[in-house]
């Protein structure tokens, strides 16, 4: 578990540093400066290049994931296996650009009521071409055990170079067509970085060799159909809702609704951070048929992942009022969202890495079957909520989705393998964070809300970690205080 707690450690650090630059720049700068128009027009174009790189990669991601740690460490041999199960996301890439082109009228009506999205849908092409290559290429950096140099790009570097565009926008130095432009070029940056790094690092994942291999493409490819549903799944139910939004309430409302499903999904960064590092070692760990340390693993990502979430979702909600206090007028329709999403996505955490399981398992074709209803789900709760409850039926329809999603999966993984996630520091926790939450809601501190929201979340973090540690409901979390303490100790 060293290597886990070391890497997931780096990742959140650097995960924790980019929602600290998502906050500001979502709360501070991009109401302010774009408006819930032009905001939404951005969260609009990133929702479908997610939802289109998903498609394209069509589960090869999580394939590499799974089978490079495998194979002998031969570089030829890597290279040769990347070579090959990327082509089919080569072929889907030169389809989707061609058809987006032939039907671009048909997918321009669809945002009939969104006449900025119209002008800038093209956009979405370079957009896609650039997520789709950075997901490819870090996945086999990822399943080299190399993961904080692609958690740097993608959550630091990427906003800071959004951020510069947002900045140069703001002071007139460029329009917004060209602010437009930057924000594409960011990913495109991105892109060509990781290339850069792969060669830098010796991953000559392009290179021509012909190094013998034993590996059978049509188990990879047949893990790799059955493992995009996985994957896409909750990438579709964390996007269709805020795409539904846009055509059926237009920008502005799509933008009122991104806002509050961002400050919702922070509290998922603890998952970010151990489950970029945790993959190869299920693989692992499942060809050797260790269960016990696949429930070790399972327990440990379900305790950690909600001690964490909590206190995160604990503080955003005993501070929603000050932080709408900050925003302009127009966004506080959002409040209620960020209750209803955050509470779905902690249940996701707390179920632990149920999902990671089965993919990496031999039953991973369930998730074909689960998947497909899921997403037919999501779809059809979104397409008849929305038009009768506009934002507070998207975030109804995507809370049941993602709930009923996490249960499935937990009941299924009981049902095969004989373990579960929960103990009886999960209910610990759970108490904890209520007691909490009461002692947030008593807080009144007043002044600034950036005053407020500060001295609360110190007090409300330092009580919630203090009981945490005392009472050592995270075995991980008191070593590495501990080790912590130590150091600085050693150093001084």
């Amino acid at each position: 578990m060293g290597i886990i707690i070391k890497q997931s450690i780096r990742n959140a650090t650097l995960t924790y540093l980019g929602i600290g630059l998502g906050l500001l720049s979502t709360i501070f700068l991009f109401p302010h400066i774009l408006g819930a128009e032009k905001y939404g027009l951005t969260r609009s174009l990133i929702a479908i290049t997610t939802i289109s790189s998903q498609i394209i990669t069509l589960g090869i991601p999580n394939t590499i994931l799974k089978f490079v740690p495998t194979l002998e460490k031969d570089q030829g041999v890597r290279s040769q296996f990347f070579r090959r199960v990327i082509s089919p996301s080569i072929f889907i890439l030169i389809i989707y650009v061609t058809s987006f082109f032939f039907f671009e009228s048909h997918w321009l009506s669809l945002y009939a009521d969104s006449p900025l999205l119209e002008v800038y849908l093209w956009l979405v092409i370079p957009m896609v071409f650039a997520s789709t290559t950075f997901s490819l290429f870090s996945a086999f950096i990822k399943a080299s055990l190399d993961t904080v140099f692609a958690t740097f790009l993608q959550d630091v570097l990427l906003r800071i170079l959004i951020l510069i565009f947002l900045v140069l926008y703001f002071f007139d130095i460029i329009s917004f067509p060209h602010f437009m432009l930057g924000f594409v070029s960011a990913y495109l940056i991105n892109m060509l970085i990781l290339l850069a790094y792969s060669l830098s690092q010796k991953y000559y994942l392009l290179s021509t060799s012909n190094a013998y291999s034993s590996f059978d493409l049509k188990e990879t490819f047949t893990y790799s159909f059955f493992a995009f549903f996985s994957g896409f799944t909750m990438i579709l139910v964390s996007n269709i809702d805020l795409i539904m939004v846009d055509m059926f309430e237009g920008l502005e409302n799509a933008g009122i609704y991104a806002l509050a499903m961002y400050m919702g999904t922070v509290i998922t960064v603890p998952r970010k951070s151990l489950a970029k590092i945790i993959h190869p070692i299920l693989t692992k760990s499942f060809n050797e048929n260790n269960l016990d340390e696949i429930k070790r693993l399972y327990t440990q990502s379900s305790i950690n992942q909600l001690l964490f979430s909590l206190i995160i979702y604990v503080g955003i909600l005993t501070s929603l009022d000050d932080l709408y206090r900050i925003l302009p007028i127009e966004f506080s329709e959002g409040k209620p969202i960020i209750a209803i999403l955050g509470l779905a996505y902690l249940f996701d955490l707390a179920t632990g890495s149920n999902g990671q399981i089965i993919i990496t398992s031999k039953y991973f074709k369930f998730d074909f079957i689960s998947s497909l209803i899921l997403m037919i789900g999501a779809v059809l709760l979104n397409y008849f909520l929305i038009p009768r409850y506009g934002l507070m039926g998207a975030a109804i329809a995507t809370a049941t989705s993602v709930g009923l999603y996490n249960l499935t999966k937990t009941i299924f993984v009981w049902f095969v393998l004989r373990i579960q996630p929960f103990k009886w520091h999960t209910l610990s926790i759970i108490v904890l964070g209520i007691v909490c939450f009461y002692l947030g809601e008593f807080l009144n501190i007043g002044g600034h809300p950036i005053l407020s929201i500060t001295i609360r979340s110190v007090i409300i973090g330092t009580t919630y970690l203090g009981i945490a540690y005392m009472f050592r409901l995270s075995d991980e979390f008191n070593t590495t205080i501990e080790e912590l303490v130590v150091k600085l100790k050693s150093n001084n």
